[in-house]
């Protein structure tokens, strides 16, 4: 997945899903470094390459995570761990 791929993909669900957010723009930017950082360094240290499928997946089950709702889709360890991220930046450090 490329850096273009990604963005698309990122403004698209990503907008959607945080649009009542203060600033949802800031925070789907937030999500495509958070996104570009990971994928990188599964890349480097495990040659596991991060699909665009990957991030819908992680996407989806933080949308899940973000409502309080059980996360019902299998998720592979690297949709796990994409999701944790992206759901630590918006609860843990964004307060």
């Amino acid at each position: 997945m490329n850096n273009e791929q990604l963005k698309l993909l990122m403004k698209s669900l990503g907008e959607q899903i945080f649009e009542n957010s203060t600033n949802p723009t800031g925070t789907v930017a937030m999500l495509i470094s958070e996104t570009v950082k990971l994928r990188d360094k599964l890349k480097d240290e495990t040659g596991y390459i991060l699909t665009v499928s990957d991030t819908q997946t992680a996407l989806n089950a933080l949308e899940k995570m973000l409502k309080k709702e059980a996360v019902t889709e299998k998720l592979s360890s690297e949709q796990k761990l994409l999701a944790q991220i992206w759901y630590d930046r918006l609860t843990i450090f964004n307060k």
